[in-house]
């Protein structure tokens, strides 16, 4: 890990893998790069956002997904979402944004609401 990067915190651990719940061709690669995953940067505005790269693991987790936006979620009660990014079949981005004037902070796992994409119903 180079200076200024960091592991992943058991509570953004949690978010990732409560986004990615559900059954999706993927789906196991991405769960499983969330142990090593690395964040390598943030938002300057105080948010939780983080940048995210693949950790040590073995490339062979790359995952089939298509590169971009993954999957998104709201936080119920708040008008806060979070949208989490893949690139090359890796993890890449993990936003957690307000409509509001405030930095968002991370939600809790048990309240996020997420969307299912109609591809993988």
């Amino acid at each position: 890990m180079s200076s200024g990067e960091r592991h992943l915190s058991v509570e953004e651990q949690a978010v990732i893998l409560a986004l990615l719940a559900q059954d999706f061709p993927g789906a196991d690669e991405l769960r499983a790069q969330v142990p090593s995953a690395v964040v390598s940067g943030g938002c300057a505005c105080g948010c939780a956002t983080v940048d995210l790269r693949a950790g040590t693991e073995p490339r062979a987790l790359t995952s089939p997904v298509q590169d971009g936006l993954l999957i998104s979620a709201d936080v119920r009660g708040h008008s806060n979402g979070v949208l989490l990014f893949v690139e090359e079949g890796h993890l890449s981005y993990l936003e957690v944004y307000s409509i509001e004037d405030e930095p968002a902070a991370l939600p809790r796992p048990e309240d996020l609401i997420v969307d299912t994409p109609a591809s993988w119903e």
